[in-house]
């Protein structure tokens, strides 16, 4: 056991260079290292010495990592909160058996209030500037790149907020800095990429410091790999790429959610299969592809792929002026006739196609007729009786081989199966609202998760009958690397307790429910049952390997040989294609756009997509995610990349709805609705700053800038 002030270059990268920033007096937290040959008795003596009654941060330091080539972060175990003997131990053993010839470093919990990243040379950019990345808490969540952080850019002491909210003043960001070009001088080792923490105190506190690996990729160097994918891509006559549809609830989808979500909108997969029970023709072509691609880590439709679903020998279109023209057209297309666009023997194979589409619009209105019913009484309670057996086997007696071979099971039977049959719900919805809010919302009430919440909130419902309903929901529940309610019940219950119980009189136009909408609904929720199951298998797998929540960033197909370095890539390239700026509708003659700085220019209205009717007025509380709004926060008008949720209390809480994303049939639109709040999508929503007084019109689709 060495102390760590005494750490030499034995010890590994990260203890030696913190012990070097320790004795210079930097503001280091104390600790010990634990060499490969030192007994867990001396570690539990040096624990009960040094830091008795404090939890405990146990960390990897070997010479692999922290060095000037590769710093190989994120690829070795880190152990938070350690609170007793027999934790530590385990703590200790995992660390050694992820790093296998290095040292454990062992350091006191800091309560941190905000923590991140500090790069003295961004490397997003080729510019003299430094870059901050943070986020309210531990910053765990941030190197891993489960979440999208605050950001700042420094040069010459001038502090510049690249992405919303800011947890941390200007003071306290160039205090930060300047603590930073100490440790510069005193590490002599180039630019640094160092990880902080503030506490309650005044002063940063300098957890980590490493040399900026030869590999870090740059802001300039993802653009030209982004732009070049697309420019393969685009067809001749042009393609558009529109964040419609899926980015609504998965706006920065990890490796392993993707590859699933992808197979199930391919030809393969669920989409295949509800196309052609729609009575569809989708063109076979596109099983090479599918229509849905990632750019710059976002979900994106290829339109001029998408309407080939409809039929193969008929030329469907979306009109690249039109949308050109106006944008937001592209954010719920309408497609159109272009004979130009029509194949070789288009007018021979006209009579048999025009038969095709008879049928399909035969097949439709019998679908419509009986889908509800079928889905009721037959698909669901089938689907959910098989998902009640798989959810009843332990897994803790499971091969690796065997974990693989359930989790492709779960696929076919969720990804494949039971999507094209829910998902039809969802199609309906769309072709027959036509792009217009349904008047009127009447959810099932037990799938209804606001009413449920707002039941529990007024003491109607316990929270383990809540639990037993909606469970398997949860903050970004699209992503599987993301908990169910379930395994965070704390957060469900906080939840609650700032939940508005009664919600306000609807703003929605009177009018029939929607039945489409409220079957779209109860879909979606069976759906997320399914999902929860697919995420407890990758859970498993996850420990089974040792990745420490690494499997979220493979696919499938990489789980037989999981490749360390490759999660550290993954994890550092989608922190950075999350800064890269990258507009909702791109054009394949203009693919400049992608790293393009947002215009923040224009007059003091925004024009976007209208959810749900209504007028208010109110403060404007910008977020990232629903964890940042403030639950005491009151009467504000909620302005958010998307919503999911997560958002329900914030909505209950606010008197309008202003979202970057999001058609009229998305989640957030159906709860605004609900709750009766106005609400539109599809604006810049780096036009609004906090604190902003806005008015929102719902029913014209406008945010008005009132100062």
């Amino acid at each position: 056991m060495i102390p760590l002030v005494e750490a030499g270059p034995q010890c590994g990268g990260k203890a030696y260079q913190l012990a070097r920033l320790l004795q210079a007096g930097a503001r280091v937290p104390d600790g010990f290292c634990l060499l490969p040959d030192c007994s867990l008795e001396s570690g539990l003596q040096a624990w009960r010495a040094r830091f008795p009654n404090q939890p405990l941060a146990v960390r990897s330091s070997s010479n692999r990592e922290d060095g000037a080539v590769q710093s190989f972060a994120g690829q070795f175990t880190t152990i938070l909160n350690v609170t007793d003997e027999a934790g530590f131990l385990q703590a200790v053993e995992r660390v050694r058996s992820s790093i296998h010839d290095g040292s454990v470093l062992v350091q006191p919990m800091l309560a941190a209030r905000v923590a991140g990243v500090v790069f003295t040379a961004d490397p997003t950019t080729h510019q003299p500037a430094a870059r901050v990345e943070a986020t309210p808490g531990l910053g765990e969540a941030l190197v891993s790149g489960r979440v999208r952080p605050s950001a700042w850019r420094v040069q010459q002491q001038q502090v510049l907020l690249l992405d919303e909210p800011a947890c941390l003043s200007d003071a306290e960001v160039l205090c930060l800095l300047s603590a930073c070009q100490q440790a510069r001088q005193i590490l002599d080792i180039g630019e640094l990429d160092l990880e902080f923490a503030y506490t309650e105190e005044g002063e940063p506190w300098l957890l980590q410091a490493r040399p900026i690996t030869a590999q870090a990729l740059t802001l300039e160097t993802l653009c030209l790999e982004q732009r070049q994918a697309l420019s393969a891509r685009a067809r001749p006559e042009g393609t558009v790429w529109s964040r419609y549809s899926v980015a609504d609830t998965l706006p920065h989808p990890l490796p392993m959610t993707w590859a699933v979500v992808d197979r199930m909108l391919s030809l393969r997969g669920a989409y295949g299969k509800l196309y052609r029970d729609m009575g569809y023709d989708p063109d076979p072509e596109l099983g090479q592809g599918g229509v849905a691609e990632l750019i710059c880590g976002r979900p994106y439709l290829n339109l001029s792929r998408e309407v080939r679903l409809y039929f193969k020998d008929f030329p469907f279109d979306y009109p690249i002026a039109k949308l050109k023209a106006d944008p937001r057209k592209a954010l719920n297309p309408i497609p159109e006739v272009n004979l130009s666009q029509a194949r070789p023997g288009f007018w021979p194979r006209l009579p048999v196609t025009l038969w095709k589409m008879f049928k399909a619009n035969s097949r439709l209105i019998q679908l419509r007729k009986q889908l509800e019913k079928q889905l009721r009484q037959q698909i669901v309670p089938a689907f959910l009786a098989k998902m009640e057996a798989l959810r009843a086997q332990p897994l803790d007696q499971l091969s690796l081989a065997d974990l693989r071979e359930r989790l492709e099971q779960l696929f076919q039977l969720i990804v494949d199966d039971f999507a094209a049959d829910s998902l039809k719900a969802s199609a309906l919805a769309q072709l027959l609202s036509q792009g217009q809010p349904p008047r009127s919302v009447a959810l099932d009430p037990e799938t209804d998760l606001a009413r449920l919440m707002s039941r529990a909130a007024a003491g109607e419902l316990e929270i383990p009958d809540l639990l037993g309903q909606i469970g398997h929901r949860g903050p970004g529940e699209m992503e599987l690397a993301n908990p169910r309610w379930a395994e965070i019940p704390e957060l469900l219950s906080q939840e609650l307790a700032h939940l508005r119980p009664t919600p306000p009189p609807s703003h929605s136009q009177p009018g029939p429910a929607d039945p489409w909408l409220r079957l779209r609904e109860s879909a979606r929720h069976w759906l997320m049952y399914g999902w929860a199951e697919i995420r407890r298998t990758l859970l498993a797998i996850d420990a089974r390997l040792g990745l420490e929540g690494g499997v979220f960033w493979l696919t499938p197909d990489e789980l037989g040989r999981p490749d360390p370095d490759l999660i550290a890539r993954r994890r550092r390239q989608h922190r950075l294609l999350q800064s890269l700026p990258c507009p909702p509708v791109i054009f394949s003659d203009d693919l400049e756009a992608i790293g393009r700085a947002p215009d923040l220019s224009g007059g003091p209205e925004l024009s976007g997509t209208g959810l749900s009717w209504g007028m208010a007025e109110g403060a404007a509380l910008v977020v990232q995610r629903a964890d940042q709004v403030p639950p005491a926060a009151r009467d504000y008008v909620l302005v958010c990349p998307s919503t999911d949720p997560a958002y329900t209390s914030a909505m209950s809480r606010a008197r309008a709805l202003v979202v970057e994303t999001g058609g009229v049939l998305s989640h957030g639109a159906i709860v605004a609705r609900e709750l009766g709040l106005p609400a539109v999508s599809n604006v810049n929503i780096a036009r609004i700053r906090a604190g902003q007084r806005l008015h929102v019109d719902g029913a014209k689709g406008l945010v008005c800038l009132l100062d």
